[in-house]
């Protein structure tokens, strides 16, 4: 039997329980404890924190329009600091109402910096009768109306988003 390797492993080994806060808040249950490239960490839960308005790059998120869905990385890095990674803008089916849409080809996740371990994301899917949603300065509570927003609690980042 081959011993499995963890040297170099980035993830999080407890559900830190990602949940939408109020408004453009978001909240977690329980201490996450996190390893980046080896090293561990932790980080408090949070109760209706405050969302990033820009990417871990330090980049604008891409704003998701109408029959659109993206999903988005939830991260930690070293400092114990919320970081965020948009994946790409995709289409949807069409659908009025975004919780009801279904993703014509899932987005991919996005590329994440090597200090960034992360422990959710959200997908956001905005109907065909939705207003432009983005991350940071839309609510993920509510949520706005025909926008579905779901959380997603990951130890690593599945090999796509699960979407329903």
């Amino acid at each position: 039997m081959n011993p499995i390797d963890f040297r170099g492993a980035t993830f999080c080994a407890i559900d830190h329980t990602l949940a939408a806060g109020t408004t453009t808040t978001y909240t977690t249950t329980g201490t996450a404890h996190y390893c980046i490239n080896g090293l561990a960490y932790t980080a408090a839960a949070v109760t209706n924190a405050a969302t990033p308005t820009t990417d871990a790059n330090g980049d604008a998120f891409t704003a998701v329009g109408a029959n659109k869905g993206s999903v988005f990385v939830m991260g930690l890095n070293a400092a114990g600091a919320i970081k965020v990674m948009q994946g790409e803008v995709t289409n949807l089916n069409g659908a009025t109402d975004g919780a009801t849409a279904t993703f014509e080809s899932l987005p991919d996740f996005p590329a994440l910096p090597t200090d960034f371990c992360p422990f959710g994301y959200f997908i956001i899917k905005v109907g065909a009768s939705g207003a432009s949603w983005t991350f940071g300065a839309s609510n993920l509570a509510g949520p706005p109306s025909n926008t579905g927003v779901a959380a997603r609690s990951v130890m690593v980042l599945p090999t796509r988003p699960q979407a329903s």
